[in-house]
C-alpha cells in the first residue's frame, strides 16, 4: 500500500447576532500555502536553530484575490489577530478514492472568536488565515470568503478543521 498524506483544510464561519441566533454562516475549502507545508516539514523534522511555533492565531482581512501558494500572509489584514480558544482531535475513517481502502485520518478542530467590538468596519470581510504568532509569524493557510460586514451588531466565530 502507498501512501498519501493529503492534508486539507476548510473552515465554517458564522455571524450571531447579541441574542444568540444565527445570522449568518458559509463553508468553505482552504489552500495550504507553501509556508503551512514548510511548517509542517519543520515541525516533523526538526530544524537548525530554534523550533518553528504551532499555530496559534487567526486573522481576518478585506481583499478577496484568490490565494496563491507563495501567499505568506493576509494581502489586506484587519487587526488584532485572535488567538485560537478551542482544539480538538478526532480520528476517522476516510475512503480517498471510491471502493478504495479505508485510511484513518487525524481532523484537528480549532475555534476562534472575534467579539462584537473587534474587526469591525466598513470594507467586508473577504480572506482569513492561520498564523503562528499574533504578530509575523508564519501563515498556514489562506481562505477566500463571501463578502461578511461585521459591525457592533455581530460575534464573529471561525471553526477551522485541518485533516491529517
Amino acid at each position: 500500500m502507498r501512501e498519501n498524506l493529503d492534508i486539507r483544510g476548510a473552515v465554517t464561519i458564522e455571524l450571531t447576532d447579541g441574542a444568540g441566533a444565527l445570522v449568518a454562516r458559509q463553508h468553505r475549502s482552504n489552500q495550504i500555502v507553501l509556508t503551512g507545508r514548510r511548517l509542517v516539514a519543520q515541525l516533523f523534522g526538526g530544524v537548525t536553530g530554534a523550533p518553528p511555533g504551532k499555530v496559534t492565531h487567526v486573522a481576518v482581512g478585506t481583499d478577496g484575490t484568490a490565494t496563491s501558494d507563495g501567499d505568506a500572509a493576509l494581502r489586506s489584514e484587519r487587526g488584532p489577530r485572535n488567538p485560537i480558544t478551542t482544539v480538538a482531535y478526532t480520528d476517522f475513517d476516510d475512503r480517498p478514492t471510491p471502493g478504495g481502502p479505508s485510511v484513518r485520518r487525524t481532523r484537528v478542530s480549532l475555534t476562534a472568536v472575534f467579539d462584537f467590538d473587534q474587526v469591525n468596519g466598513p470594507e467586508p470581510l473577504r480572506e482569513a488565515a492561520l498564523f503562528t504568532a499574533d504578530k509575523a509569524g508564519v501563515m498556514y493557510n489562506r481562505v477566500i470568503l463571501d463578502a461578511v460586514t461585521k459591525t457592533n451588531a455581530f460575534k464573529l466565530t471561525v471553526l477551522w478543521d485541518i485533516v491529517f
